[in-house]
């Protein structure tokens, strides 16, 4: 799927620039990913919920920053040689079996055909801080060799860094490939992204956690430690859930009444919390993705809207110089019922 399709309709209709660079409002864009992308269940599990939101309409759009060892069984691991490691190490688990690596790979193929985005997490999971450019090259270049190798033929346009740690080396490396975006950082939640030498930066946000005076990233783990120091708690995972669902519906209600700078969503396969934040974020998702000014797209669908506007429409989305709407009317409750 196009994800320039997707969106040149909404354009068409409603970015007309007028004068003194005020613009009709944008619609609220939401960008949902996913990092490491293990376990086989979460897989089918957001398949099916994709399907499902989908079955009457383009609702719903993933990234996937999948990490390259799960493309590897563990008896092939030493195939992978990572940037001053030992030949079959990693940070991570590999892919289990090499039929588990196959159920991964058809996930992974029917969810890219499906419209969704398959993108890069580096290979080994390890910290890249510290690393060159050609440490960075070697292993993108190993990335490659996994996916040539399993038949992925979805073209990587988008990267994330594990432990969002980057070094001047991986920019470079970046744009030498032709990346399209990073998505390595940390940005203000009302910040509109910026393209910086040629890569657009689609930051993970600073949040502030519903009812409490602390912050938090706008990734699940930060949640997890904020919550619980990262140690799962039984007797308080619906009051977890609860205040995730809330503290992102303040995010994206700021933006949708506010200058409408796109939602930064990320979490992970694992089940932290005993599954109560991936509860909480479908119920996010069920809540805002089907609003008629909103969009859950994939990062490369959100550079394809932001390549299509000229610099004085972005000016003015980031000044909020349009007309602002209400917030949105949420039934959040029977949605949850319904999860």
């Amino acid at each position: 799927m196009d994800g320039r399709l997707l969106l040149s309709t909404f354009l068409t209709a409603s970015l007309s620039v007028v004068a003194h660079a005020s613009v009709d409002r944008p619609p609220q864009l939401v960008a949902i990913a996913f990092d490491n992308c293990t376990e086989l269940e979460r897989w089918r599990e957001l398949n099916d919920f994709a399907a499902e939101m989908n079955r009457d309409g383009e609702r719903v759009h993933f990234t996937f920053f999948v990490s390259g060892v799960n493309f590897l069984g563990d008896i092939e691991r030493t195939h992978y040689h990572g940037p001053r490691q030992r030949p079959g190490a990693a940070m991570i688990n590999f892919g289990g079996t090499l039929e588990d690596v196959q159920k991964r790979v058809e996930f992974a193929k029917e969810l890219h055909r499906r419209g969704h985005e398959i993108a890069s997490h580096a290979v080994g999971h390890f910290n890249g801080a510290t690393w060159s450019a050609a440490e960075w090259a070697a292993e993108f270049k190993a990335y490659d060799g996994l996916l040539e190798r399993v038949g992925l033929s979805a073209p990587v346009a988008g990267f994330r860094a594990p432990y969002l740690a980057t070094s001047p080396g991986l920019y470079a490396v970046l744009k030498e490939r032709a990346f399209r975006y990073d998505a390595s950082r940390t940005a203000l939640a009302n910040e509109w992204p910026q393209e910086i030498d040629g890569i657009w930066r689609f930051n993970l946000v600073g949040l502030r956690l519903h009812g409490s005076g602390k912050n938090v990233l706008s990734m699940d783990y930060n949640f997890f430690f904020a919550h619980s120091r990262a140690i799962d708690d039984p007797s308080s995972q619906s009051l977890f859930r609860d205040q995730m669902i809330e503290t992102y519906l303040d995010y994206f209600r700021s933006n949708y009444s506010g200058n409408r700078a796109p939602i930064h969503i990320g979490h992970h396969f694992a089940n932290y919390q005993g599954g109560a934040y991936r509860q909480a974020l479908m119920i996010f998702a069920r809540a805002v993705c089907s609003l008629p000014e909103v969009r859950c797209v994939t990062y490369s669908m959100l550079a394809d809207f932001l390549d299509q506007l000229d610099p004085a429409t972005l000016a003015a989305y980031r000044r909020g110089d349009f007309p602002h709407a209400g917030p949105p009317n949420l039934n959040v409750a029977r949605r949850a019922q319904s999860q």
